[in-house]
């Protein structure tokens, strides 16, 4: 049970449930998806709570490790804010929320509060069928570059099975190598991190590896193996109906064009389950990584904000 705010608590996997009674409410926000939260949850330090059925999280930035307030839901919201900003500055803290997604604005009263998108933190959302097809001139480039992988490389394309040793260690060892040579080429959609960054996401994937079986099997991962070597993988999961979301994933840019086919191919899979669009998570306003992004051309954007007091 989520604690009634002001009390808080860690993140622990206990807590999906709960969690999610609230989130499936909503279109699927990247910073409030559990298995994100958890996972990314590296230093124990995320905390969680609710209030007027709304989820409450004191995060800390990805970047800069710094705290602050954000909610999901339109349960009294202007009431909600001002609860937040309060204890922010009675902690010490910026009064300013961040993360809070357009559906938690709706309801906040705008002549109290100021509120200003947070371009940065948008989450992007591609059509599977735009991306599992690349048809029309804007997937020229697309097109092109999946036709020269097909023909100049032997590919294998698996679903792997989370819960086996053998198939986690693979995944694993394809990680480890990417972030030691911090091999992020200019035309993939990794991460162009400091590698600080880049070495959190290698703790936050471990972490995700030794969760417990049911955990794991509710994650799907798509594989790439080229002459039989693991060379890229993304792992998604299934939100609802309509959303993937995709958590982590990585390629090996020494073979040109092979992030554009890991996309198409991933794309196809839950096309096939006929799962209409994919959470692909923020470009934290690192100006390659939005750029990489916006070349897969975004059917929408899940928008967030920063909201303080006017």
């Amino acid at each position: 049970m989520l604690p009634e705010f002001p009390k808080f608590k860690g993140i622990e996997l206990t807590d999906k449930e709960d969690v999610e009674k609230i989130t499936r409410q909503y279109p699927p926000y990247s910073d409030f998806n559990f298995v994100s939260m958890w996972s990314w949850d590296i230093k124990g330090e995320m905390l969680i709570s609710q209030l007027y059925g709304n989820l409450v999280v004191r995060f800390t930035d990805y970047l800069t490790g710094e705290p602050f307030y954000s909610f999901l839901g339109n349960n009294k919201a202007s009431e909600t804010t001002k609860a937040l900003l309060e204890l922010s500055k009675d902690e010490g803290l910026k009064p300013l929320l961040r993360f809070v997604p357009e559906d938690s604005i709706k309801n906040i009263d705008n002549k109290r509060f100021k509120i200003e998108e947070d371009r940065d933190h948008f989450d992007y959302v591609f059509s599977h069928k735009n991306i599992a097809l690349y048809e029309g001139s804007e997937y020229k480039r697309q097109r092109n570059k999946v036709r020269r992988f097909e023909n100049n490389h032997k590919h294998e394309i698996l679903t792997l099975n989370l819960t086996d040793k053998n198939n986690q260690k693979l995944i694993l060892d394809l990680v480890e190598s990417w972030v030691n040579s911090k091999n992020g080429g200019d035309d993939s959609d990794e991460d162009y991190l400091a590698a600080e960054d880049l070495e959190n996401e290698l703790i936050a994937f471990k972490k995700v590896m030794a969760a417990p079986t049911e955990f794991l099997s509710s994650l799907i991962c798509f594989s790439l193996f080229i002459d039989g070597v693991l060379t890229g993988f993304m792992i998604n999961e299934k939100i609802s109906k309509d959303y993937s979301l995709a958590h982590f994933g990585k390629a090996d840019v020494k073979y040109n064009g092979i992030y554009q086919f890991l996309m198409k191919q991933n794309s196809k899979v839950f096309l096939d389950l006929g799962i209409n669009y994919m959470n692909h998570e923020q470009d934290l306003g690192v100006e390659k990584l939005r750029y990489a992004k916006m070349r897969f051309r975004p059917a929408l954007f899940l928008k967030k904000y920063l909201v303080r007091y006017l």
